[in-house]
């Protein structure tokens, strides 16, 4: 297989990575774990007490032993930890490089580390609630809280529209590759994806005008409301 190949293999098996593990998710929060036993309300509630914690703790040891909980409550929950560590980690180095490297040469290597253990520690208790609680779950337990309806409706759309073009981004692919004769080259591979990104981009900002449109004609408002509830 050529080199353009791969490389649009590689895309398609990063996009359906994280198609599969979302659908993963799911399958864990239906399970029998201890987190998954816990009411939806008392679960989140839990969860923003452990984050206040780390966020507000300046000893390592404590936010060691908050991280040592977060394992455990996925050992607890079921959830095979290696899965859980790369859901936590892959995003910390991208969400902290910013931060943590300045940090060690103005405040040196201890602020620093303890800067990425709080974010890891906090990240590791987000991503235990998102496994362990069904997705309408979830935000039927943040309205309670108080999270306003537009930001919930908002992230169930997000949340809704990511596994619509991961299918259309496969379903491209499949299509190309039904109607290839002879290999790509590795130019014209790049090509492909990036005119299928800018594709991908336009259908979504036809779409969002279009669930828009739809929902104003159906009597919704900006928040999310339908006039006279």
């Amino acid at each position: 297989m050529s080199k353009g190949n791969d490389f649009i293999e590689r895309s398609l098996i990063s996009a359906l990575e994280f198609f599969k593990e979302a659908v993963c998710s799911e399958e864990t929060a239906r399970s029998a774990g201890f987190m998954q036993r816990l009411g939806p309300r008392l679960k989140i509630t839990l969860i923003l007490l452990f984050v206040l914690a780390a966020c507000f703790a300046r000893n390592p040891a404590l936010l060691a032993a908050l991280y040592a909980i977060s394992i455990a409550l996925a050992a607890l929950s079921g959830i095979n930890i290696l899965f859980f560590l790369k859901r936590v980690w892959v995003f910390i180095p991208i969400f902290t490089l910013v931060v943590a490297i300045p940090a060690v040469f103005m405040h040196g290597l201890y602020t620093a580390a303890v800067f990425v253990l709080r974010v890891g520690t906090c990240v590791s208790f987000v991503v235990l609630a998102a496994i362990t609680t069904r997705h309408s779950e979830l935000l039927k337990s943040l309205r309670s809280l108080g999270v306003p309806q537009v930001f919930a409706s908002v992230l169930d759309m997000a949340y809704r529209y990511i596994f619509l073009f991961v299918k259309a981004f496969e379903e491209m692919h499949l299509s190309l590759k039904s109607r290839l004769v002879e290999r790509m080259a590795p130019a014209q591979g790049r090509r492909w994806v990036a005119s299928r990104i800018s594709a991908l981009f336009r259908r979504s900002l036809r779409m969002s005008e279009e669930v828009y449109m739809a929902m104003v004609a159906r009597g919704y408002d900006i928040g999310g409301k339908k006039h006279g509830q």
